[in-house]
């Protein structure tokens, strides 16, 4: 089984005007592809952190990070962005959605940044919304959805370019329980039956007793696996 994340030794620290915040040291994790991986931990745990480090959204202070076998911190911007749109899928929270674009108007938007022709756009939006089992709200704008309609056209964003990773911050925390566990058993199931690898940041002990590995974060390092 192939590794789709590697990081060695990574350390970040934030700065607030002189002070310098140290909030990982040395972290050092393996995901193999196909896993569902939980990350939990307390607040300021730095799980979010390390879930925008590892999507090249931040840079660590120190160490290696490599998705796919390439090694992200070595890229510069530009490449970053290209890498991101090719191999990265992102759901978070707060869904994301453009409130005056329809649902498949929102799955799109990746794929106009990649170029992507319309006419081939519009087919893998309705397929990925399709996935979710939202083949007919397609054309209707986010204020017409419930929230848990609008987490499953963020995950079907998410998935639309067929990417090696799915990462995901708190994608339940906004959700009832009945939902939440509707949009728990989607992501399994793309998982599951479409192969993609998941890193889910969370608080939700639901969430994390589904996942294959569950990662502790504790105090900026890895306290433990289960």
């Amino acid at each position: 089984m192939a590794e789709v994340i590697k990081t060695e030794e990574v350390k970040h620290a934030f700065n607030l005007g002189k002070i310098e915040v140290p909030v990982l040291f040395g972290i050092n994790l393996t995901v193999q592809e196909g896993e569902f991986i939980a990350l939990c931990g307390s607040s300021g745990s730095g799980k979010s952190t390390l879930l925008n480090l590892i999507g090249g959204l931040v840079k660590p202070t120190e160490g290696k990070i490599y998705c796919g076998g390439e090694d992200i911190t070595a890229m510069d911007e530009n490449r970053l962005s290209l890498f991101r749109r090719q191999k990265l899928g992102f759901i978070f929270q707060s869904y994301n959605l453009l409130p005056d674009l329809t649902a498949q108007e929102n799955v799109e938007l990746p794929l106009v940044f990649a170029e992507i022709p319309p006419a081939k756009r519009t087919e893998m939006a309705r397929e990925a919304l399709e996935l979710v089992g939202l083949s007919d709200r397609m054309d209707h704008r986010p204020n017409e959805l419930s929230g848990g309609q609008q987490q499953r056209v963020s995950i079907a964003r998410a998935l639309v370019n067929r990417p090696q990773l799915i990462l995901a911050d708190e994608p339940t925390g906004n959700l009832d329980s009945h939902t939440e566990e509707e949009v728990i058993e989607l992501m399994l199931r793309m998982n599951r039956e479409q192969g993609h690898t998941f890193v889910v940041v969370t608080h939700d002990q639901t969430v994390a007793k589904r996942a294959s590995r569950v990662i502790y974060l504790k105090d900026g390092i890895i306290e433990r696996e289960d």
